[in-house]
């Protein structure tokens, strides 16, 4: 009898163990595309049998849940690569094209620049200068664009941290009720799945380092800031910083979560911000330095009607920002812009006092800068300084504040564009009636003009004052010449030098209210000129292009920006952009490889794998099957039994 009970209970606690292998592998081919699923395995130990028998089956079975910490964090760490990466392309090639189509500032500077030489090849056009005219706003709309596109993105960037850090928030939560779960169900599978498939979202939305606990349930933190403890979830928010931009704050504290360009799609959004800060304060730069450079040389001409040229672009002044914590009672201004000495990157800047001075550092690259003069300057910016600062007291200098978007031409009509020079230098002597009468024994030869902010050392020098007045240089011997205004009574404001080898040199000042201030209109002459001699130099008028054709060279012209020409700044500020998607692009490839590599070396450890799965149900289904046969047997031979007692 022994026996026969031996066997009928060795049988059912086989069947037992066969039954939970067919459910088992029954729920893990059901949840195999199940986020976070970690494949089930049943395991048994054998029952320890009595003295002398055969053996007593198999414990009751236990039902356990694969998994590997270290294929799991580096999944984890693929996903945080790609979650930003991916991001990062999208808007950085949006950054990118930002400088294409309607927003190819190049291209419409090439336009007006071009049309400019055009002008000065046939200067008596009003048509032509129309079209400068229509071509200035062309540059200004390509601003506008570009600049436009480049917001778009920073906005786009915003609402995508709002929605990830809201995401973020979520997951967090839902582990915080699994790990309350977890503490009075350790280590349940169904919630380390449900845990494993939330560790995997959030660590897509930013990194993430995870601590496993006793009982199955997890420490989370980013950046080194806590974000899940036991105790429960710190909640995120959007914050701004003290220059404007998105930040990402933890907890009731208001922590400044700390997360690099690679660290999920919320530090891939917080990048791709500062990214479009920076080109659009880049364009802002470039957008100032263009102005400002085609302003000076507007003011360097005349117009048609013999009008000193006035601005033709307009763009918003630079700007001086107080810092809400001076205690100090200065008060700074930005009194004068030289654009061209503006870094090309924009700033904005930093302005700080101390017990040893000023100093600056500039944002974007957290270079130190000199402030240097009386009055200080810093980055091509004069500042006025009242009052007195205390240590510490700093301000933000902005030199380009919005200016792609606001720039606009301030000239209203075709004959508002300054294309002639401010003189036309003929040899002679100027009548009252306007002509010129050339009685010269000898010769004198005018020069290519130019436009200089340190004359010749042998230059007449003609001051501000009587610019723009008819001028007669009378040679009062073939070495020496004066200068002196065509209208009685002729005063003398200027005399030099001449040699057969040097020649001479006319410097005209600008006037000290023209965007020209602080520049000269300068003119060398050659020849032999005998005393007596005389050259006239009458204001420019409409047949003169010689301006235009100093205006259109402005574009390839050195020294234009602080980087070399308007040309190479625009196409640096391009190909950085590109350069940036291109890399984004590639880094978006090579992670999204990175997470398929991570998921097929998980799915390895811990997936499920459907033909090992159907070799272990026909295997439980065959043992089911024998150890029934075995109860079958065992009741067959008790009936047996019962039947020769009873016999």
């Amino acid at each position: 009898m022994s026996g026969i009970s031996s066997a009928l209970s060795t049988a059912a606690s086989g069947l037992a163990l066969f039954e939970a292998g067919i459910e088992t592998v029954s729920n893990n081919l059901t949840n195999a595309s199940t986020a976070g699923y970690a494949v089930e395995s049943v395991s048994a130990a054998e029952a320890t049998a009595g003295a002398g028998q055969a053996g007593a089956g198999v414990l009751a079975p236990n039902v356990t849940r694969a998994s590997s910490a270290f294929a799991a964090q580096q999944l984890r760490t693929a996903n945080t690569g790609a979650g930003a990466s991916s991001l990062l392309s999208t808007q950085l090639t949006a950054l990118s094209n930002a400088l294409t189509g309607n927003g190819n500032v190049q291209s419409a500077m090439s336009t007006l620049f071009g049309d400019l030489s055009t002008l000065a090849s046939e200067p008596t056009s009003d048509a032509q200068a129309a079209t400068v005219l229509s071509a200035a706003g062309g540059v200004t709309s390509a601003f506008q664009s570009a600049g436009g596109s480049i917001q778009s993105v920073m906005a786009q960037s915003s609402a995508t941290l709002s929605t990830d850090v809201t995401s973020a928030n979520g997951l967090l939560t839902q582990l915080a009720a699994i790990n309350k779960s977890l503490q009075g169900a350790p280590n349940d599978s169904s919630l380390l799945d449900q845990q494993q498939a939330a560790l995997n979202s959030l660590s897509s939305l930013v990194g993430v380092t995870v601590t496993a606990q006793a009982d199955g349930g997890v420490v989370v933190s980013a950046g080194g800031t806590m974000l899940l403890t036991q105790a429960g979830a710190k909640t995120l928010s959007v914050g701004t910083t003290a220059k404007g931009g998105p930040t990402v704050l933890v907890g009731n504290d208001g922590t400044t979560l700390t997360a690099g360009e690679e660290d999920g799609a919320i530090g891939g959004a917080l990048y791709s911000y500062q990214a479009g800060a920076q080109a659009q304060q880049g364009l802002n730069a470039l957008a100032t330095v263009f102005a400002s450079a085609m302003n000076t040389a507007q003011a360097q001409g005349l117009t048609s009607s013999g009008a000193q040229g006035g601005a033709l672009f307009s763009v918003p002044a630079a700007t001086a920002t107080v810092s809400q914590s001076n205690s100090g009672a200065a008060t700074v201004s930005v009194s004068a812009l030289n654009a061209a000495a503006l870094p090309t990157n924009g700033g904005p800047f930093t302005l700080t006092y101390s017990s040893s001075g000023w100093s600056a550092v500039n944002q974007a690259t957290g270079q130190s800068l000199s402030v240097t003069g009386t009055p200080p300057s810093v980055a091509g910016m004069t500042l006025a300084v009242t009052g007195t600062p205390a240590t510490g007291d700093s301000w933000t200098l902005n030199p380009a504040p919005d200016a792609a978007s606001a720039i606009a031409v301030t000239a209203t009509t075709p004959q508002d564009i300054a294309a002639a020079d401010p003189y036309v230098a003929s040899a002679g002597t100027l009548q009252a009636s306007g002509a010129i009468v050339d009685n010269n024994a000898g010769s004198i030869t005018p020069g290519t003009d130019t436009v200089v902010t340190t004359p010749n050392s042998n230059a007449a020098l003609v001051p501000a004052a009587d610019y723009g007045q008819s001028l007669i240089v009378t040679f009062t011997s073939p070495t020496a010449y004066s200068i002196a205004t065509a209208s009685a009574p002729n005063t003398v404001i200027a005399s030099g030098s001449f040699s057969s080898t040097a020649g001479g040199s006319i410097a005209v000042a600008y006037p000290s209210n023209s965007a020209a201030a602080g520049s000269y209109w300068q003119l060398p002459i050659t020849g032999t000129p005998a005393a007596g001699d005389t050259l006239s130099l009458t204001p420019g008028g409409a047949q003169s292009g010689s301006n235009a054709t100093r205006m259109a060279a402005l574009f390839t012209a050195a020294g234009t920006t602080s980087s070399g020409t308007l040309e190479q700044s625009v196409v640096d500020l391009s190909a950085n952009l590109g350069v940036g998607a291109q890399a984004a692009q590639t880094s978006a490839t090579d992670n999204a490889d990175l997470v398929t590599s991570a998921t097929a070396n998980l799915q390895t450890q811990s997936g499920v794998n459907s033909d090992q799965q159907a070799v272990l149900l026909s295997n439980y289904e065959q043992a089911y099957q024998a150890s029934a046969q075995v109860i079958s047997v065992a009741r067959s031979m008790f009936s047996s039994l019962m039947t020769a007692v009873g016999a």
